[in-house]
This record gives structure tokens, sequence and C-alpha cells, in this order.
């Protein structure tokens, strides 16, 4: 009876052991079919990065291949070698920029402050996309940051739900949580934000 129990709980730790092993394979697949910048760009993610070619280290982090990454490189390597090379431009030529968001506001029509955060949602609320660059696509509308930060934020969020809750966009709450519970069940965890670089890390666990 106890050889039968035995046998019973080792084959019940076996078949545990197997669906860790095929979840552990599936995020695994999931992860590296991501486009990673840094990894994939090899020594250009590095000379852009290093050269300083724009004013911060997350822009051309943010920028979409307009071709395939094995071209890009080839031609790197080619062009680099020409006179007058100008590492900018070539990356300007190569890759789609992440659009500025700037919204000027004039002073002097400047609408109360409880109507300019409500106005604001507007124009922080971002559509649900596929993935395309380093951006991790999520299948619901969200909130970003505004300005360089295009993308959703884990623990940030938390308190953007909170002034949500106050101008009354709850189903935007709904939506916010959702793509969070998607991204547990896409990757095994809720990343930093939704960008392939931040995949090798996260924030305090507010999702509970």
């Amino acid at each position: 009876m106890l050889k039968r129990n035995f046998n019973h709980i080792k084959r019940m730790e076996n078949r545990k052991l197997i669906r860790l092993f095929i979840a552990l394979l599936f995020l695994t697949s999931a992860v590296s079919a991501q486009y990673r910048p840094d990894i994939e760009l090899k020594e250009l993610f590095k000379d852009v990065q290093l050269g300083r070619v724009f004013n911060d280290s997350k822009t051309f982090a943010d920028c979409t291949p307009r071709f395939s990454v094995d071209s890009i490189l080839r031609n790197y390597q080619l062009e680099k070698q020409r006179p007058g090379f100008n590492l900018k431009t070539f990356v300007e030529a190569n890759f789609i920029l992440p659009a500025k968001v700037h919204t000027p506001v004039d002073v002097k029509d400047f609408p109360p402050i409880d109507q300019h955060l409500n106005e604001l949602w507007t124009q922080l609320e971002r559509p649900a996309s596929k993935s395309v660059g380093s951006l991790i696509g999520l299948p619901h509308p969200y909130v970003v940051p505004g300005g360089r930060f295009n993308e959703i934020y884990y623990w940030d969020s938390y308190f953007t739900m909170l002034g949500l809750r106050q101008s009354g966009r709850v189903e935007l709450i709904q939506n916010m949580i959702d793509n969070f519970a998607y991204l547990i069940q896409q990757y095994g965890f809720i990343p930093n934000g939704n960008r392939s670089y931040y995949l090798s890390r996260s924030q305090p666990p507010y999702f509970s």
C-alpha cells in the first residue's frame, strides 16, 4: 500500500515537472519571438548608443526597422567603410524614429485644472495594437506617461488608474488590467513596460 502511494506521488511529481518544462519552453519562445534591438542589432546598436547619435539611449531602442535586420546589418558593414559616412543619416534611412508627442498649451487660454486633466486622458490613451519594433502589442487600449515614454508602465499604471477613477474612466481601467493579465499569460509575469527590452525585469507587484 505504501509503495503504491509512493509511486502515485512520484507520477504526480513527474507530471508537474513536465508541465513546468512545457511552460518554460512556451515562455522562452514567446520572449525570443519579440524583436530585441540590443541583441539583434549587435555592433550597430552599440555604435549608435556609444556614439550618442541621439540625446538619450531610449530613442534608438524604440526605433522600428524599415527593412530586415540582416539586410540593415549587411548594409551597415558596407556603408561605414565609405568616406564621409554619417551614422545618424544611416539610422534615419533604415529606421522609423518614434513619434514625438508634444501638446502646446497657450497659457492665456489654460482651462481649469480638472478640465485640463480630464482632457489629457484622450491625448495619453493608446489603442490596442500589434507588436512593432520593440513595442509589445496589447489587446486593449491603455494610458502612457507621454513625451518620450510612449508605452504602458507597470506600477505607474496603478497611480494612473487612481486618476482615471476620479475621471470616471472605469472602462479604460478595466482595459489596462486586462492588458496586464494578457502579459502574464504571454510571458509569465508583467514586465517593467510593454517593450522587449523590459522583458528582463519587472516592478513592485501592484497587479494583485
